[in-house]
């Protein structure tokens, strides 16, 4: 939301249900719908442990006092979510966060569209008597945001709402809909950046579970705004006159012609009950609204501007529907005071209860719609660098930002942005459900030959930085009413992202800028189909096995080079002048059957007789699999400074596929911080022959076909008296 100067931005609904009256169980079913669909697509399975409630709402809610009954949260506390009892009603508060753990998604935050979509998909727009969604961020210059590009498009959205902005509290605010009474409201509010412990405390908590000043307030306000729409409604009380009027026009004409009444003053009479409980509930529902608007200017100490005329103007309409149907009501019992003898009454009808609200209807279902959710079809995709993490922290804040780049005009090519995409961090890399309506066919040709296209061209503004990625595409049914990072298509796509044959495919094509991993419903939807953008003779069926995950999939590299055989036993060492350790190690190596090949060799298959370190070092790779790097104390504090400056050559080309070997008391070395190396710093058979094991299984981790049954290779004697 830089673009906008907003920073953070944060989302959070209130909705408000009535606990008694004819929609109250209708409305209940709403939330705990609600409920359930932020548990099994958020995963809010969690207790929040600070404030000691139930993650699951009760079964009832009882008469008791005002309290929270339930609150909940994600694993990464990105999601939260509270349930309270507030009188009459029943109040759930939802907030969420972009989140806070730095990954390749971290440059491209899920945002206000984002959540508002989200929420929206969750059942949070389902009617209510009540529901206020609010969007919150931080900017320097809370005069000039505009705000208006990052707020998303509503129907019922004010006529440029966002030049009438106001003051809330010490906070900037804007309402987006159309002025009137409507049961859902959104607000926007802007804090400046030191402000984020001050607009928690005024709009989501302080820490407690009680609500807070603007919830408070629009709880009250959302009482206000239901009887406003109760009395716009009005047609109940329309027809009591006008029947009522029907009623003693009739008697009175027979009165003048001396006929018969009592079927007439009978239904007057009726008339008059009636007349009786509509008057008292006017007086009621007066009295709630002006009890509502002082709770409001209590609240906040002032109502909000949409809300400032709807207290003083409900109260004078009710004090004139009252005081008319007070004088219709004298005159039927004056009408009636007139009738000669009993007028024959009968037991009048129960006065009839305020109608409902029309933008609360009780046969909705609890997902806020009449039809079962029908499945759509999807697209997703994951991405990764090869060896993130072992970048230091501003190399990896670069990646972040060259990858959102990519990312928004890999998206650019199929007519999307970031934010129409439901996206989240996997590990450190990112996945992405593309919106439904997104062809297969175009989408998978574009995200293969987008992503090759983008890193390609990032790589040659970036010369000596190059990144290297997985990219994992798949596509499946979800419901409409899921989110697009739930369900076994999303989980799916993650495990081929994270799958060993992606992860070998880049070992074997050292040059290639993306190794690409599709699964085989969209490798037969798009190509086994014949789409144009692909051919079948560019994928490599394989094996993909993350987990407990197994499937078939297709490897994809675009035009990249043939793979380095598997099979090949040279294994390229960089080592220093300590002649001892150099002969164990390449002892071992042999004794596994790998045929070891030192710097000199190298620089001979170079065919040059003074190559560039980094063109001796890539000659190691071709080689074979992986190089091996084996350190002593001579190396590090020695003078022997070459093997360092070479071992960081090959970290920074393939650190994938470098193994490092410390032998010896060594120092800590900086620049090796947070890899795991293979170290002998014990001199005991023990700790040799546990060395040696090791050792083995790193080579045959980046691809030398080793061999380590039996036990002829193994000599624990081998490395005695080097540490």
């Amino acid at each position: 939301m830089d673009a906008a100067g907003l920073v953070e931005p944060e989302f959070v609904a209130h909705v408000f249900a009535p606990l008694d009256g004819p929609d109250s169980d209708a409305a209940q079913a709403r939330v705990r719908a609600l409920w359930v669909n932020c548990r099994d697509q958020l995963g809010m399975d969690r207790p929040i442990v600070e404030v000691g409630l139930p993650a699951v709402l009760p079964p009832g809610f009882g008469d008791g006092a005002d309290r929270a009954v339930a609150a909940t949260e994600d694993a990464a506390a990105q999601f939260q979510m509270i349930a309270r009892v507030e009188h009459d009603l029943l109040n759930v508060s939802f907030a969420a966060a972009s989140g806070s753990r730095p990954s390749l998604s971290t440059p491209a935050p899920v945002g206000w569209h984002e959540f508002s979509r989200w929420w929206a998909t969750l059942g949070g727009e389902a009617p209510m008597l009540g529901s206020v969604i609010v969007l919150l961020a931080k900017a320097r210059d809370l005069t000039g945001p505009q705000v208006r590009t990052e707020v998303p498009v509503r129907d019922d959205d004010g006529d440029r709402w966002w030049e009438s902005g106001f003051r809330l509290d010490d906070f900037a605010a804007w309402e987006t809909g159309a002025p009137g009474p409507a049961a859902a409201r959104r607000l926007v509010l802007l804090g400046a950046p030191d402000q984020d412990a001050e607009l928690s405390r005024f709009v989501w908590s302080d820490g407690g579970t009680g609500l807070p000043p603007l919830g408070r307030y629009l709880m009250h306000a959302a009482k206000l705004r239901y009887l406003v729409r109760v009395h716009d409604q009005g047609r109940d009380l329309a027809r009591l006159q006008t029947e009522v009027a029907n009623r003693i026009e009739e008697v009175t004409g027979l009165l003048r012609a001396n006929g018969r009444v009592a079927g007439p003053a009978a239904a007057l009479a009726a008339a008059e009950a009636e007349l009786a409980g509509a008057l008292a509930a006017l007086r009621t529902m007066r009295r709630s609204a002006q009890i509502a608007f002082a709770n409001m200017t209590g609240a906040l100490g002032h109502p909000l501007p949409a809300d400032a005329r709807l207290g003083p103007w409900l109260s004078d309409q009710l004090a004139d529907d009252t005081e008319y149907l007070q004088a219709t009501y004298e005159q039927v019992r004056a009408v009636r005071a007139a009738l000669p003898g009993p007028a024959g009454r009968e037991p009048a009808p129960k006065p009839p209860a305020l109608p409902h609200d029309p933008a609360e209807p009780a046969a909705r279902s609890a997902t806020g719609g009449d039809k079962p959710p029908r499945p759509v079809h999807r697209v997703a995709f994951g991405v990764d660098v090869v060896s993130y993490s072992s970048r230091t922290t501003p190399q990896q804040r670069e990646l972040q930002q060259r990858v959102a780049g990519m990312a928004e005009r890999v998206l650019a090519g199929l007519g999307l942005e970031l934010r129409d995409t439901d996206r989240q961090p996997a590990g450190d890399g990112m996945m992405v459900v593309l919106p439904p309506g997104v062809q297969e066919h175009a989408a998978l040709a574009q995200l293969l030959h987008g992503w090759r296209g983008e890193v390609m061209a990032d790589n040659a503004r970036h010369p000596g930085h190059r990144i290297r990625l997985r990219l994992s595409v798949g596509s499946g049914w979800f419901t409409e009413a899921a989110l697009g990072f739930s369900g076994n298509t999303i989980i799916a796509v993650g495990r081929l992202l994270d799958s060993n044959a992606v992860r070998a495919a880049v070992l074997d094509h050292p040059d290639a800028d993306l190794v690409a991993i599709v699964s085989d419903r969209i490798f037969q939807d798009v190509v086994g189909e014949g789409y144009d953008g692909l051919t079948a003779d560019e994928f490599r069926r394989t094996e993909a096995g993350a987990k407990t995950y197994q499937a078939t999939a297709w490897l994809w590299t675009g035009s990249g080079p043939r793979p380095v055989p598997r099979a090949t036993r040279d294994v390229f060492v960089i080592h220093g002048r300590d002649k001892r350790t150099r002969d164990a190690v390449f002892g071992l190596l042999r004794a596994l059957d790998l045929a070891p090949l030192d710097w000199e060799e190298m620089v001979g298959r170079t065919g040059k007789g003074t190559p560039q370190r980094d063109e001796v070092v890539r000659q190691g790779f071709e080689a074979g699999p992986g190089a091996l790097v084996v350190l002593t104390p001579d190396d590090v504090t020695g003078g022997a400074g070459d093997v360092l400056i070479r071992a960081g050559r090959a970290l920074a080309l393939q650190a994938d596929r470098t193994i490092l070997v410390e032998i010896g008391n060594l120092p800590r070395i900086r620049d090796l911080d947070g890899r795991e190396t293979v170290r002998l710093d014990e001199d005991n058979p023990e700790a040799r022959v546990v060395f040696q094991h090791r050792l083995a299984h790193r080579l045959r981790l980046v691809g030398y076909p080793v061999d380590t049954t039996g036990a002829g290779w193994l000599d624990a004697d081998r490395f005695a008296g080097l540490t």
